[in-house]
């Protein structure tokens, strides 16, 4: 319970600093750009690791979204995103349904719906499923284009599902600015 109030209160700091992105991520000009609006079942559908964890591209570079992107991720229990680091990108993830175990720098927190977490760029962190059912998550990146590594790592839904070896995952990291910690 103590490292749950602890990752809540360092999650509030993380999510309060989203009041100050308009200052950095958002000064890029957008002029050009006249927003957009993605439905629940809208979006670019990858599958990952085993074919089972889905991501579902909301917002991208692709869209005009210079400043921020905004994808989410459904896996199974026992499942995880391998604790990794972006090189240039900061990272945010809400926990939209589900439990787990959230790894940010050293310690890790219990995390479940209504959990927040924010990543500044070069910080180890991960997420597993420890629940008894999928574990849903909501996360971006700013500057926006790391979503670029889950087309590459990824296969779109409608297609024969292609697993990647955990050596062509960490190239095409390697390619993005992300580093796998094992």
């Amino acid at each position: 319970m103590k490292s749950r109030r602890k990752f809540i209160g360092q999650s509030s700091i993380g999510f309060l600093s989203l009041f100050a992105l308009p200052l950095s991520a958002f000064s890029n000009d957008t002029s050009d750009f006249e927003g957009l609006v993605v439905n629940d079942k809208e979006g670019e559908v990858l599958r990952l690791r085993d074919g089972t964890a889905i991501v579902r591209i909301k917002v991208s570079k692709v869209q005009g979204a210079q400043s921020i992107s905004f994808l989410s991720e459904s896996f199974r229990p026992g499942d995880a995103a391998p604790i990794h680091k972006h090189m240039n990108e900061d990272e945010y993830l809400f926990v939209h349904k589900g439990s787990g175990l959230f790894t940010l720098g050293e310690k890790q927190y219990e995390v479940s719906e209504g959990s927040f977490a924010f990543i500044p760029k070069g910080v180890w962190h991960g997420t597993q499923n420890t629940g008894s059912e999928n574990i849903e998550v909501r996360f971006g990146y700013s500057p926006s284009g790391f979503e670029g590594f889950f087309r590459e790592v990824g296969t779109p839904f409608e297609q024969p599902f292609v697993r990647k070896t955990m050596e062509e995952r960490r190239a095409i990291a390697k390619k993005w600015g992300m580093i796998y910690k094992v």
